[in-house]
């Protein structure tokens, strides 16, 4: 490996550490939060002239970061408790997924009728459906089923990747608070109860005696383990390594881990994901390149804003008209618009460690449902306007 790879790895791996660190000690940048700073600073390093990132690195180190960072957050999961809120999750989700049919059909329709200079709008509006619902994963597997020509995917990718960078620093900064303003609070369907908190408390006890290092790396050998199994799990299914069937073996696994007690009360293993979630995100950061976003066709850029906008719009309202939790809403609208992968740093910012397998849930289902959703809109929108 090139010198120049090891010291990229090592900066990426060591940065956040010193952004938590900062944040600790400077109010401003507590404000901020740890997640915003490390996007902010690989998106500016990774958009630097001549940069000196090694795009393919930071991709490969902020994709293996992520089953890590899963695994180690439903490491100390109450999942008998989740089940409380499977029903407010799928109500919100099933929200979501009406609102981008909406807005996708409607904004195609006025698009197509007024022609607005989009070709193939048809094809578009599932593959709006389809990134909206699951992923980029399912963006480019519907594009590929409809034909689309690579040029207009990745136009529309290039879009998307830009709408959704904004939407991302809203999520991270006010949107819990706006919402609030419109949405109830989430509340927690149950308390702790008392043999639970009894072990947590002595499991914590006993970390404060030992070294906490022991415990985490403890942490890290189970949850290396259990990515290691999932990525076989994935190769022996899908004859490679795709992201959907991994996620689905992780969460699995890190679930079943964690009805083990002994090790749902390792310490810290929630806030050792999300340290690998930094790392995440200060790799995305560095990866995204808003030049070539930039030169993306304005017509296009305005048909994917019209859709991303009116699907937020429209899943808020409804939202709003059948009383869902402002956590509940925010996390379900991650899970459909950027897929599992985000659900750990929203999670974070929103401060509610009760989410994360709703959400993590959600986004697998939006795997599973978006490819139909969105092939199934494409040939109903061909029908209707042929």
């Amino acid at each position: 490996m090139p010198f120049s790879s090891i010291i990229q790895i090592l900066v990426m791996l060591g940065f956040p550490i010193l952004v938590i660190e900062i944040v600790k000690r400077n109010k401003l940048a507590g404000m901020v939060g740890p997640v915003i700073l490390c996007y902010a600073v690989g998106l500016v390093v990774g958009n630097l002239p001549n940069s000196p990132v090694n795009m393919k690195l930071s991709q490969d180190v902020a994709e293996g970061c992520v089953p890590l960072a899963i695994s180690l957050m439903l490491l100390s999961t109450r999942f008998m408790a989740w089940l409380k809120y499977a029903k407010r999750t799928a109500l919100s989700f099933g929200l979501a997924v009406i609102a981008v049919l909406v807005a996708s059909f409607s904004v195609s329709a006025f698009f197509h009728l007024q022609e607005m200079g989009v070709e193939d709008v048809w094809k578009l509006s599932g593959m709006m459906v389809g990134v909206y619902t699951g992923g980029t994963p399912n963006l480019a597997a519907i594009g590929t089923g409809l034909g689309i020509s690579n040029e207009t995917f990745i136009i529309l990718n290039a879009c998307d990747l830009m709408l959704s960078a904004m939407y991302l620093v809203l999520l991270l900064s006010v949107a819990q608070k706006v919402a609030l303003k419109f949405l109830p609070s989430f509340v927690p369907m149950e308390k702790h109860d008392r043999d639970e908190t009894f072990h947590y408390q002595r499991y914590q006890q006993m970390a404060s005696k030992t070294k906490v290092g022991v415990s985490l790396l403890m942490a890290f050998g189970i949850s290396a383990a259990i990515v290691g199994a999932s990525v076989g799990f994935s190769m022996l299914i899908d004859g490679k390594i795709t992201a959907p069937s991994v996620i689905l073996a992780v969460t699995t696994l890190s679930i079943g881990a964690s009805f083990i007690k002994f090790v749902r009360f390792l310490p810290r293993t929630y806030e050792f994901g999300e340290y690998f979630l930094l790392v995440f995100c200060m790799g995305i950061g560095s990866i995204s390149n808003f030049a070539e976003m930039i030169q993306a066709s304005p017509q296009v850029l305005l048909y994917v804003t019209c859709v991303f906008v009116g699907t937020l719009c429209i899943h808020f309202l409804l939202s709003w008209i059948f009383r869902v939790d402002a956590d509940t809403m925010l996390i379900t609208s991650v899970a459909g618009i950027f897929g599992p992968a985000f659900i750990g740093p929203v999670a974070s910012v929103l401060k509610n460690k009760d989410i994360v397998v709703s959400g993590l849930t959600t986004g697998l289902v939006g795997y599973a449902i978006a490819n139909y959703l969105g092939l199934g809109m494409a040939h109903f929108f061909h029908v209707v306007f042929p």
